[in-house]
């Protein structure tokens, strides 16, 4: 009886709206982060299937919305909603059902996200939400350094280069690609620079400093060009949008010093430089460099902790308040010094070769020296193939998903390659103008209405929009020249921070209560009740067809019939479930029936030449020698540079 007031106390104490921000924002993007990024399709659908139920719920038992959304919310909504819709339209003409499906169900979990933020907003959730995420990405940067540092604590550090060996030395633990890792580092660092100059208090202040030095050097060793250009532009941008500037320039030349110096030492260090974990020397130096990063950071703490001090208890000096007009005229004298250093190192020559040398399509070469080269590695072809294939379908596209059918029939490289390593050219040729523009619509929004709200907001709005703004238009910019938008770890973390900026704004009079009416419940329940199916039946069905390809494994071959049989008719409309079946019935020796399913995955991909190479292979065991010939010949027309047909 006496616990039972203390345990009241101790929950009305709890602020419930910083522990759901937190959950989010910090649970959901390091929980992604942990598992590979989110990228596998079993991780990404879970997740988004458990965001519709709550959103569901929430929506039906009157929990959400918490607010009305603000009219900016709801624009950027709606244009999420629409690119999603556009997507889910492109089923009736893509190349595939299955792959656009698969499509289709990442996006809405991206979008359930973003709802689900904007309907659990409280007074004070921008600061904190920023703080929740720039606190996962922290997180899963500390850890990818000490994978290169200390790899004996990660013994899964090295999958990727396992299978690229050639990549070893570019850091991607934990989400197994390097340039997703740099991007998501990229976002992260304004966000820490934000937290480490106005958190509440002087130990958050100081950890978030700390962990910049370390930040910096992760994000070194992915050797990540985009990303470390996305990461200069996004601190620049922090810094020219943000009120209060002095202070953190001083916290970002402390930090950018400790940076430099942690990478100073890596660099020296050759065998730990090119991720040669497994040697004595590399582990070593590994200890070596943690050491002194552990010993340097922590004096960044306690210099940062001091200067903190002094600027918030302290009489700060008057040149750390510069009036608007010495910060205009200082940044006019940055321009001018700028575009002469530009000229005189004859940077125009340099940008004309340089473009040059993008398109050539060349590799950048290794360890260090890539950083200072700009070469392309296939993506000008890769952008070129993208646009050509939009020129065949302009205003829809081709479907969402099949740019990867399109490059091998376009023979524009022999490189197997999944996505056009751009979002917008993706989107081009995947979705049409249409899809482009709803996509374009919603980054600008974004970026123009958040850049807008930053720099009207007031003192205690302004840091916190300038840091979302800046994390954001750090991802757009790697989303640019990469597949940073299949990565879904990065969409989340960023559309968490959309969010942040697009419901600045105040909201709409009386709209929760319209959305909290039984209609309005109803619909939205609905709504999300489609959106779990839409993500449920490609879900169940990669989840059977991984089921099947293990009893294989285990030589069970009528339970991998079985399942894969089970995935057809989940979704009938996919070809992977009747080519499992091919491949697993060509062993039982059924081959008529191999056939019949080879051919069937051909009339669901009919531009995939995998189906008809598999086809082609069952009909040669038949003795059908023209058929085989015919399905070889029709497979290597949508695939005529790969080395296979060469043999």
């Amino acid at each position: 009886m006496r616990t039972r007031p203390r345990q009241t106390d101790f929950a009305s104490r709890i602020s419930w709206d910083a522990v759901v921000t937190w959950v989010l924002g910090f649970g959901l993007v390091a929980y992604l982060g942990f598992e590979g990024g989110g990228f596998d399709p079993l991780i990404h659908d879970q997740v988004g299937i458990g965001i519709w139920w709550v959103l569901a719920i929430g929506v039906l038992v009157g929990a959400l919305p918490r607010v009305g959304p603000s009219r900016l919310a709801l624009l950027a909504l709606g244009l999420l909603a629409g690119f999603v819709i556009w997507t889910a339209l492109s089923l009736i003409w893509t190349e595939s059902s299955e792959r656009t499906g698969a499509d289709l169900a990442r996006l809405l979990g991206y979008l359930g996200v973003f709802s689900l933020i904007l309907f659990v907003k409280a007074p004070r959730e921008p600061q904190r939400l920023v703080s929740a995420v720039g606190a996962a990405i922290a997180l899963i940067a500390m850890l990818a350094l000490l994978s290169r540092l200390h790899p004996a604590w990660f013994p899964s550090a090295d999958q990727t280069a396992a299978f690229l060996e050639d990549s070893r030395e570019r850091l991607s633990y934990p989400l197994n690609y390097w340039n997703a890792l740099g991007a998501l580092i990229a976002v992260g660092l304004p966000l820490l620079l934000h937290i480490s100059a106005t958190a509440k208090t002087i130990a958050v202040r100081a950890l978030a400093a700390a962990a910049m030095p370390g930040m910096m050097l992760a994000i070194f060793f992915t050797l990540s060009r985009g990303s470390i250009v996305a990461a200069f532009l996004a601190i620049l941008i922090f810094l020219a949008v943000s009120d209060d500037r002095v202070p953190k320039l001083i916290t970002l030349a402390i930090t950018g010093a400790g940076g430099a110096i942690l990478i100073a030492m890596a660099s020296q260090r050759e065998e730990l430089r090119h991720g040669l974990t497994n040697t004595d020397i590399a582990r070593d130096q590994g200890n070596e460099v943690l050491l002194i990063a552990l010993v340097l950071c922590a004096a960044i703490a306690l210099v940062h902790a001091g200067i903190s001090k002094l600027l918030i208890d302290g009489k700060r000096p008057e040149w750390t308040k510069p009036s608007p007009q010495f910060s205009l005229a200082a940044l006019g004298a940055l321009v001018v010094v700028l575009l002469i250093a530009f000229f005189a190192a004859n940077g125009p020559s340099r940008v004309s070769n340089g473009i040059d040398e993008f398109k050539g399509g060349d590799q950048a070469g290794t360890g260090t020296g890539r950083l200072n080269s700009f070469a392309g590695e296939s993506r000008y072809d890769l952008w070129q193939s993208a646009v050509d294939e939009n020129a065949t379908k302009p205003l829809t596209g081709t479907g969402a998903g099949t740019f990867v059918y399109w490059w091998d029939r376009d023979a524009a490289g022999a490189e197997a390659v999944q996505d056009a390593h751009s979002v917008y050219l993706q989107t081009l040729g995947e979705l049409g103008i249409i899809g482009l523009l709803l996509y374009l619509g919603f980054v600008a929004v974004v970026l123009g209405a958040g850049t807008v709200l930053a720099v009207r907001a007031g003192p205690g709005l302004r840091s916190v929009l300038a840091a979302a703004l800046a994390g954001c238009f750090a991802f757009f910019l790697a989303a640019a020249v990469d597949w940073a938008w299949q990565m879904p770890v990065l969409p989340v973390a960023v559309l968490m921070l959309a969010a942040v900026l697009v419901m600045a704004t105040p909201s709409l009079p009386g709209a929760d209560g319209v959305l909290r009416r039984w209609p309005a419940r109803i619909a939205l329940a609905l709504g999300a009740l489609v959106a779990i199916v839409a993500i449920a039946v490609p879900l169940a069905s990669t989840s059977l067809i991984r089921d099947s390809e293990a009893a294989v494994r285990e030589g069970d071959l009528e339970q991998a019939l079985a399942d894969a049989r089970s995935a057809e008719n989940v979704e009938p409309g996919a070809a992977t479930p009747r080519l499992q079946q091919a491949l697993v019935l060509e062993l039982q020796g059924n081959l008529p029936a191999a056939a019949d399913a080879a051919v069937a995955a051909t009339e669901r991909e009919s531009t995939n030449w995998r189906t008809w190479l598999v086809l082609s292979r069952v009909e040669a065991e038949r003795g059908n020698a023209e058929a085989a010939l015919a399905a070889y010949r029709k497979a290597k027309s949508l695939n005529p540079l790969s080395p296979l047909f060469d043999r």
